[in-house]
């Protein structure tokens, strides 16, 4: 940036230093509360802060070459454990949240300061005012190595945010409300994070605390996070919020996510990549421990909305399973790294239902996939509704006494295009692990799939199950497979054909592995699956 431009954007603004140390208030959770209630007692206000035209209408190129200073981050010089970069506002993140430091009870509000960021090659008209806050914020500690502090969270924009555990890639992402998301014919609302609260950590914090005041046309509420980095990421989430109106769908907990295509896509895109995909499939833990897995998929044209009403339920997981290379080809995105996100439920979870929305996408820079939490009974307005949950963010969970869903294969048999063959490949583990004393794989003998059609017009014409691990052993690279180091995963496939009456527009089916008393030795794998168009 040339000198001049930097005199004039200098002028608008107050120091990062000075700038922590005015209009200091008292600041507690508590507080914030009592704010948000304050705040969907009134009609709502959208923010009244204005960017400039020049910032607004900076291309993806030009914003992306505005570079925040590392260097001089919130308590990079003071040595803390955690680090904070603001985002400028600019090209899609147009709105200014307000960012204060927490310290010994007390808020401070940040003023943008223009000597934080390397604007690149950008020529700033002369008199262009400096934008008036930022437009989010990202947090930073040692979570690969000690020498560099490594991003692992990210709040921008409305209510989005991510994080990752160590050695990962951003993927998925959560919210921290959703209204009316995915329902054909409604528009969407989007509350905004209007304002955040770091708390300043101490030179032992192994957590990062977070307090952020939401705001939309139809609800305000307050939100605590804290978030411990790690192998597994975790953020533990206490909010409370007040509906100022009815609304058709509210979603807690929710994510968005991509899948373009996988191993079951038909047709799939004209692309050099065999799968590509943020998350491939959806676990559901109910209350009494039972695994449920829903492969996620896509169908051209088609919308799927499915809704798993839960009691009581311990988690779910938005997962990454499919973790070989060879299943992706792309080593610049890495999707066989992409992190998996499971929900804890701690309070105002008891009843409800989850909804999963799939829809159309012609590529993978559209996030395609929503899924939330509805609660039951719906939130009556003007009330206040506390609830509490937790993000795991983590490469797998781990692993159960059960055969957990691998892969999902839909076609037609060989000259038989009226019927479907769908296979579902089971494995225990799910990946190679280190070989702990002497296992075996299971005795498969008397195991047998068991198939549920909600159709009963539908023929169930032939079940079966099939050893598929020594094929899979054979197909890992040379030194891995057979290792003395490693126990292998029992692959077993389950496979189905069935044959439809014409005109029959979906079926929703189950299946899972049962030994010789009926007990399931598998999580439950349900689908729904939709007549192409």
């Amino acid at each position: 940036m040339n000198s001049s431009s930097r005199n004039f954007i200098s002028a608008f603004v107050l120091p990062l230093c000075f700038a922590a140390f005015i209009q200091a208030e008292d600041f507690s959770f508590d507080s914030l509360r009592t704010a948000a209630r304050a705040l969907a007692a009134a009609p709502y206000s959208p923010p009244a802060q204005s960017l400039d035209n020049y910032w607004k209408n900076l291309s993806y190129d030009q914003h992306r070459d505005i570079r925040f200073n590392m260097e001089s981050g919130l308590w990079v010089k003071e040595k803390l454990p955690f680090s904070v970069d603001f985002f400028h506002p600019g090209w899609t993140a147009k709105k200014i949240v307000d960012i204060h430091e927490v310290s010994n009870g007390k808020s401070s509000p940040f003023q943008f300061d223009s000597d934080l960021f390397d604007y690149g090659k950008q020529k700033i008209p002369t008199a262009t005012p400096s934008p008036p806050g930022y437009a989010g914020w990202r947090a930073r500690c040692h979570l690969n190595a000690q020498d560099y502090m490594d991003e692992f969270l990210v709040f921008l924009g409305a209510s989005y945010f991510r994080a990752i555990p160590a050695n990962a890639p951003y993927g998925l992402s959560a919210r921290g409300l959703s209204i009316n998301s995915g329902l054909p014919g409604v528009s969407e609302e989007f509350p905004d994070f209007t304002a955040f609260y770091l708390q300043r950590p101490e030179k032992n914090a192994q957590s990062l605390t977070v307090w952020a005041l939401l705001d939309g046309e139809s609800v305000a509420g307050a939100y605590q996070f804290t978030i411990t980095p790690g192998t597994e990421t975790v953020m533990d989430i206490e909010a409370e919020i007040t509906l100022r109106r009815p609304v058709q769908q509210l979603g807690l907990a929710p994510f968005s996510s991509m899948f373009w295509f996988g191993e079951g896509t038909h047709p799939r895109p004209y692309d050099f990549r065999p799968e590509v995909h943020d998350s491939d499939g959806l676990l559901m833990e109910l209350a009494g421990g039972a695994l449920h897995y829903r492969p996620l998929e896509h169908t051209r044209n088609q919308f799927r909305h499915c809704v798993f009403t839960m009691e009581n339920p311990r988690s779910w997981s938005l997962l990454q399973r499919d973790r070989a290379f060879s299943s992706y080809q792309d080593d610049e995105a890495r999707y066989d790294d992409r992190p998996s996100v499971r929900v804890e439920p701690v309070e105002g979870f008891s009843h409800g239902k989850l909804h999963l929305i799939e829809m159309p996408t012609t590529d993978e820079t559209n996030d395609n996939v929503i899924l939330l939490w509805a609660p039951e009974p719906a939130l009556q307005v003007g009330t206040a509704f506390r609830f509490h949950y937790r993000l795991h963010w983590l490469r797998d969970p781990n692993s159960s006494a059960l055969f957990a869903v691998r892969a999902t294969r839909v076609g037609t048999p060989v000259q038989k295009p009226n019927q479907i063959l769908m296979a579902i490949d089971f494995a225990k583990p799910l990946q190679p692990e280190p070989r702990v004393g002497n296992p075996k794989w299971d005795d498969i003998s008397e195991f047998k799939p068991v198939v549920t059609l909600n159709q009963p017009s539908v023929k169930l014409i032939h079940v079966g199950l099939t050893d598929m691990s020594m094929a899979y052993v054979d197909d890992l690279p040379a030194g891995l497979g057979r290792s003395a180091q490693l126990h292998m995963p029992q692959v077993l496939r389950a496979f189905f054909v069935l044959e439809p009456p014409k005109g029959l527009e979906s079926i929703d089916m189950t299946c899972e592995l049962q030994n010789a008393t009926g007990k399931s030795v598998s999580e439950r794998w349900a689908y729904l699956w939709m007549q192409p168009h």
